[in-house]
């Protein structure tokens, strides 16, 4: 409180608003929120007014200032943070190599990562996910196979989230097999195939026209009992097998998919419909 007994603001009066703010990406009007000044600088009047920003405070301004791609900004706060003796936290790094590996610069993100290693900072999931996306925007294969293994080798298992860059990025580039040592290495530790991840695998398989790897993929679903939600998987399935010309098993899914409960929707059935064989007469001479 001030002398005069007004209230003083502390950080954890600025936090929240500024959070909120930097969400929105209104970075412009955190000064007028302030004093009504658009122009000044939201930190600096923060030190004008006795109050020094806190490490939250931080954080949510240079996530808003690397994620406008304002990097001449976020580094000024981030050198006014060390100045102030604040040490960036494993929040402030993953923010920053975040916001340099969608922005293609996976150097300057790996660089971020050495320095997080020399300060002791255990890598996270979080941390490993960002990286793995950059280098595969990047084609930088070797690079994302290094980093997955070594992800795994710390003991940091792949989530959902790192499972869909991964065969997304895989499948897209036609690499089928090295998406398969992907979910050969989660079996291996022990995790479970989701639904989200054989619809994935199903989905990848088809469009790299791998369809007995897709069949698979489906059988192991009917195994675990995720009937009621395949109807989209054998859809893809199916059309899979029509785009490859294999009209024969395309017509047999379809009665496996009566078979196990699972009616085919309308597109799938008119997709289908004259071209079932025909038979052919032999004619008697």
């Amino acid at each position: 409180m001030y002398e005069d007994g007004r209230f003083k603001p502390d950080p954890q009066c600025y936090s929240p608003i500024i959070d909120s703010l930097c969400k929105e990406r209104r970075i412009d009007e955190h000064a007028s929120l302030v004093s009504g000044k658009k122009h000044l600088n939201l930190v600096e009047e923060m030190f004008l007014r006795g109050v020094k920003p806190d490490l939250v405070t931080y954080n949510s301004l240079i996530n808003s200032l690397c994620h406008s791609v304002q990097w001449k900004e976020a580094t000024r706060l981030c050198n006014r943070m060390l100045d102030e003796g604040i040490a960036p936290d494993v929040v402030t790094f993953n923010t920053v190599i975040d916001a340099l590996c969608k922005e293609r610069r996976t150097k300057e993100a790996l660089s971020v990562l050495e320095l997080m290693s020399h300060r002791g900072m255990r890598l996270g999931i979080v941390t490993y996910n960002s990286l793995i996306y950059g280098m595969c925007l990047t084609d930088q294969w070797d690079e994302t196979t290094r980093l997955f293994d070594e992800m795994v080798g710390q003991g940091v298992l792949p989530d959902i989230i790192t499972l869909r860059i991964l065969l997304d990025a895989l499948f897209q580039g036609r690499m089928p097999e090295e998406a398969h040592k992907v979910l050969e290495t989660r079996v291996k530790y022990g995790m479970e195939l989701s639904k989200i991840t054989c619809s994935m695998l199903i989905d990848g398989y088809c469009f790299c026209g791998k369809m007995d790897k897709a069949k698979k993929v489906i059988d192991l679903m009917v195994i675990k009992h995720h009937v009621p939600d395949i109807a989209s998987c054998y859809k893809a399935l199916v059309n899979g097998y029509m785009q490859a010309k294999r009209i024969g098993e395309a017509l047999r899914l379809v009665e496996e998919m009566i078979e196990q409960g699972v009616t085919p929707d309308v597109e799938t059935l008119k997709a289908l419909r004259g071209l079932r064989p025909k038979r052919h007469v032999v004619s008697a001479e």
